[in-house]
């Protein structure tokens, strides 16, 4: 049995799957279907049935909740190598949030049913999806802490900080760079707050030195960043 080598790759990266060897992988992406969907489209709504996670191959999704207030919280983007989806898909239950293409997105779909076969058929897939589930609440958890206990100025910091740990790149001695890849709205929904007060955030950190704005990118100062983080 063999897989593509990209997609193997995105398998090996993700933590619920990362703990298969190379055979029970190619099992996985033996299983796994093609889903493509248009930017504005929605993937699916909180309270729908979940049949299936998704592995994002190409593009940026939105997993976010709407109050009956018309007020929406952006949990996470899911980009290529990042899995979701699969609470659903693991016990049954409803869709607890909604997941709308941002952009033009290709992924990759599970069955609930071929996880539940692969489940069987390979034990260390178990123990992934109780660690890949514990980050999942961890995240929860730091993401409420962030919006009830930080301003908005800490809160973006510490967005920049993970996501510089999760997407940065530069070589060792250079500032780190990430390509946040969105606009100034979705990084509101993102850190629970207004545009505008996003876009004066990005100000006060850039006037701090902790940011500084070149073109899409953002090049970042880690020490500066971890000081405003920790500011209530």
């Amino acid at each position: 049995m063999t897989v593509r080598p990209d997609i193997d790759a995105l398998l090996a990266g993700t933590r619920l799957f990362k703990a298969l060897d190379t055979q029970a992988r190619a099992a996985v992406a033996q299983e796994m279907k093609e889903a493509r969907y248009s930017a504005g489209q929605s993937i699916f709504g909180r309270g729908e049935p979940g049949n299936e996670l998704y592995m994002v191959l190409e593009g940026r999704v939105r997993l976010s909740v709407l109050t009956s207030e018309g007020r929406e919280l952006s949990f996470t983007h899911a980009v290529p190598g990042d899995v979701f989806g699969e609470i659903a898909a693991l016990d049954g239950s409803p869709r607890s949030a909604d997941a709308t293409a941002l952009t033009d997105v290709r992924m990759k779909s599970l069955s609930s049913a071929a996880l539940q076969r692969l489940l069987s058929a390979h034990p260390a897939l178990a123990k992934s999806v109780i660690d890949f589930l514990c980050v999942r609440l961890r995240a929860v958890s730091d993401h409420l802490e962030d919006i009830a206990l930080f301003a908005v100025e800490a809160r973006l910091a510490r967005f920049l900080l993970h996501e510089l740990s999760m997407r940065g790149r530069g070589q060792d001695g250079d500032v780190p760079r990430i390509a946040l890849g969105m606009s100034q709205g979705e990084l509101a929904l993102l850190i629970g707050a207004s545009r505008p007060k996003v876009n004066a955030a990005l100000m006060t950190l850039e006037s701090a030195g902790a940011i500084t704005r070149v073109g899409n990118e953002i090049a970042c100062d880690r020490g500066l960043l971890e000081e405003l983080a920790q500011q209530p």
